[in-house]
């Protein structure tokens, strides 16, 4: 199921079309493509932090509302036009 996950993360990033995405909201997203399964926000978590080990994702933390936003890099936009 990770690789779903995955996969959901750099689709639901390509369709902000370069807008930092939070990363709550990009939870939810991710949660509701999945549909029928249900992950957990634990699992989306971990899909969400092996892409960014990967390089295929870039998160910064905003230092007034200390909320995480996630942006394609690169080497994700590249992955997710082969998907």
């Amino acid at each position: 199921m990770r690789g779903l996950l995955k996969k959901y993360i750099l689709q639901s990033l390509d369709r902000a079309n370069g807008l930092p995405f939070v990363e709550s909201n990009l939870a939810q997203a991710v949660k509701l493509m999945a549909r029928p399964a249900i992950p957990t926000s634990a699992d989306v978590a971990l899909a969400l932090a092996e892409c960014e080990s990967e390089g295929y994702v870039s998160g910064i933390t905003d230092e007034f509302t200390h909320e995480k936003t996630w942006t394609l890099t690169e080497k994700g936009k590249h992955r997710v036009a082969n998907l």
